[in-house]
């Protein structure tokens, strides 16, 4: 016991010293090259353009477009920094350090101090979300990097993965790192005034909250996926994928093409033109004649039926013309014609 409070002191000069020793990241100097892989991009979009390289402009787009991204990204960081600069500060002391991580033993039942790699680790309790157990979650703080913008990892103890993605472990939670969220200020300055207890139980408190407009995976789909066209929440074995799209659909709201026997969402199959049978629309062809689309079986040697009775009726009145005008020479011949004076 005493060496425990022995190395939880020594802890507590380490982090004093690391909030002190470490000059706060400058968010400007990251602003500025934002600013200047933006304007490079934006020149390689106009060069592309200019130049008519409709490749190298797409690819520059993209890339101007994600520089913007990481622009925006930092100008909220920056802002608020700038905000947290205007109000007042607490000092932390090595006494009053200590003393978080003394209440961080009574508040958790899972704390350990690794000096050597300078981390503090504390694993919740169990953390269930609308009836989902998630499980339990551990925390590192790595106080080496205290002031940088994220000096902490979340982990998942035994984790409970979606169906649909096994990078998440919370809807919050997406690989290490954790969403924020409205949390992001509080954490901040926890961190930035030593208030290690605080810090943790602010982690531990959005962990146990649910924020769907912020969510990796909904809370809902956590067990099955949520179809597409109704909405309505699918057991990942019946999930049915468009064979075109991919778009993720229940069986009732998937069509299966008569031709193919594949199956595809509403707007990726279509109907033939002659037996209105459901077909995609790789297995509809064009008539040779008229262009309307057609599935194999209404089609014959690339022709549909109005257009073959079409042609068989032109067939037939040009066999009757034939007829006549050969009727016509041989009455003349035969002098059993009329011949106008």
């Amino acid at each position: 016991m005493k060496k425990e409070l022995k190395n939880d002191y020594r802890a507590a000069v380490d982090i004093l010293q690391a909030l002190q020793g470490v000059p706060t990241p400058k968010a400007m100097t990251a602003l500025d090259e934002s600013f200047n892989q933006c304007r490079r991009w934006r020149r390689r979009l106009e060069l592309a353009n200019a130049r008519n390289w409709k490749a190298a402009a797409n690819d520059s787009a993209d890339r101007l477009g994600g520089a913007l991204d990481i622009l925006r990204m930092r100008s909220t960081h920056a802002i608020d920094n700038l905000t947290r600069q205007t109000k007042p500060h607490l000092e932390p002391t090595e006494t009053s350090v200590y003393r978080d991580i003394e209440g961080l033993r009574g508040e958790f039942e899972h704390v350990t101090i690794d000096r050597a790699n300078q981390r503090i680790t504390v694993r919740t309790s169990s953390i269930s979300l609308e009836y989902v157990e998630l499980g339990s979650f551990e925390i590192f703080l790595n106080w080496k990097f205290i002031k940088e913008t994220s000096p902490y990892d979340v982990l998942a103890v035994e984790p409970n993965y979606p169906s649909s993605n096994h990078s998440v472990t919370h809807p919050h939670v997406q690989g290490e790192s954790l969403c924020e969220g409205e949390g992001s200020d509080a954490i901040r300055r926890a961190l930035d005034e030593g208030r290690i207890y605080d810090f943790f139980c602010i982690v531990d408190h959005v962990l146990r909250n649910y924020n769907p407009d912020s969510a990796y995976v909904q809370i809902e789909d956590w067990n099955g996926v949520s179809c597409k066209a109704c909405g309505d929440n699918v057991d990942q074995d019946k999930v049915v994928g468009c064979c075109k799209c991919e778009t993720e659909l229940c069986l009732d709201c998937s069509t299966s093409c008569d031709s193919c026997g594949d199956r595809f969402c509403s707007e990726c199959i279509s109907s033939c033109g002659c037996c209105v049978d459901d077909v995609c629309q790789m297995c509809l062809k064009s008539c040779n004649d008229c262009g309307d689309s057609f599935c194999n079986t209404c089609l014959f040697e690339g022709t549909c039926d109005d257009c073959i009775s079409k042609q068989n009726e032109a067939s037939e009145e040009e066999s009757r013309n034939t007829v006549q005008t050969v009727a016509a020479v041989h009455a003349i011949c035969d002098g059993k014609a009329t011949v106008p004076a």
